[in-house]
């Protein structure tokens, strides 16, 4: 996970969506052929490794492609994308049921994937941290053309200027500066219980009454499409870390309450309703994902994007990991994995409206614009010539203080 976080920002997002694909259909074919159980699980961990390169990847260009207005909708389509597959997965895993068959017919089409080459674009916003101006001023210019605007010339000369004089980062910046720190380390516990509670609550269908494991896993992938389409919606009126707390918070109660629905609590006859509320719960936290995502997004400068959205997801696999153990203490106590889920989903939705507002907001460049973000401390562009004027005196500019209302 951290090397391919640390290639996109070092090759760029285009170039490792392609090879991660490419070694996600070798390392695919190869867990249809594994020979043993050694081969299997090396393959398959591999395969997830290069899984989450391309989603990712993905994710990151669709944010730095558009604006303020369109950017929800961009970064909750690879969700809906994402629980389309979960739904045909188990549809897939329903009609065959040999694994081998199963892994092959999931591989295979992934090749015509590589034939998007030519329709894919590379992010502008990338191509500028990199010093790759020519290249991103006519990608910017192709998309205007074809949505038939003109781009003045002053906007790229303006952030060519700004960029000469932004030095390279590296992934130890996220925690290098007061605000991001506390930020992401927020941002990461969010990831951290998202998954946690998202693969818990997949792995635990088997406990639910009454309802057959395909169709569990169904449902499961069923209920994240009107979770990511009201999350969608409600983003930009409530705002990122209020529909945080609130896809948190009703998660979270809606898995502590469940399995007291359930014998030998309830009769059997009103077991529905537990499946009910595990489903709410499922439908929360998979919103809850989705915000996550874009936080990360939006909070992290240009040039550590990749790296700020590859550490929570690496976060997010860590709460994957814990998620087994914390379904297996229903040997202790039948309803304690819900409680130990909703109570972690409840805190993290308490913490997260400590995060600063990003609706509407442009995209900070810089890790001086992203640690100033949502404080009364407003970065001043540093331009070259300035500099060789007057000299190193005036990067003092890039601190300057203005009284701006906090997002």
């Amino acid at each position: 996970m951290a090397v391919l976080s640390r290639s996109r920002c070092s090759i760029g997002r285009k170039k490792t969506i392609f090879i991660s694909l490419s070694l996600m259909i070798v390392f695919g074919t190869i867990v249809a052929f594994a020979p043993n159980y050694t081969v299997f699980v090396i393959a398959r961990l591999l395969v997830g490794t290069t899984v989450s390169g391309i989603f990712l990847s993905a994710f990151v260009i669709g944010t730095e492609l558009t604006g303020p207005d369109m950017r929800t909708w961009t970064a909750t389509l690879p969700h809906v994308a994402f629980a389309t597959g979960y739904m045909l997965y188990a549809l897939m895993a329903w009609g065959i049921r040999s694994w081998r068959p199963l892994q092959l017919t999931m591989t295979i089409p992934t090749v015509f994937l590589l034939f998007s080459w030519p329709f894919l674009i590379e992010s502008p916003r990338w191509l500028i941290s990199v010093d790759r101006h020519d290249e991103a001023a006519a990608i910017v210019k192709r998309i205007a053309k074809f949505n038939g605007v003109t781009v003045p010339a002053h906007v790229l000369n303006e952030r060519n200027e700004k960029k000469k004089n932004d030095r390279r980062h590296t992934a130890i910046d996220l925690l290098r500066t007061r605000n991001l720190l506390i930020r992401n380390l927020n941002l990461f516990y969010q990831w951290f219980v998202t998954s946690m509670v998202f693969y818990g609550l997949s792995l635990n269908t088997s406990s639910l009454p009454g309802i057959d494991d395909y169709v569990a896993f169904f449902l499961g992938g069923f209920v994240e499409i009107p979770g990511l389409f009201s999350s969608y919606y409600l983003l930009d009126i409530l705002g990122r870390p209020k529909c945080q707390c609130l896809y948190m918070t009703v998660g979270g109660i809606a898995c502590i309450i469940s399995p007291f629905l359930a014998p030998p609590y309830l009769p059997e006859h009103l077991a529905p309703l537990s499946i009910v509320l595990a489903m709410l719960g499922k439908l929360s936290i998979s919103a809850c994902f989705n915000i996550s995502y874009i936080m990360s997004a939006e909070l992290n400068p240009t040039i550590l994007r990749n790296v700020a959205v590859g550490a929570g997801s690496m976060w997010a696999r860590i709460g994957g990991v814990v998620s087994p153990f914390v379904v297996y203490s229903k040997q202790l106590w039948l309803p304690l994995p819900f409680a130990i889920f909703g109570g972690c989903a409840v805190l993290a939705g308490v913490v997260a409206l400590a995060l600063p507002e990003t609706m509407g907001a442009d995209l900070p460049e810089t890790v001086e614009e992203a640690e100033s973000f949502g404080t009364k401390r407003k970065p001043q562009p540093v331009y070259l010539s300035d500099i060789e004027k007057h000299g190193e005196a005036h990067q003092n500019r890039a601190f300057q203080e203005e009284d701006v209302t906090a997002l």
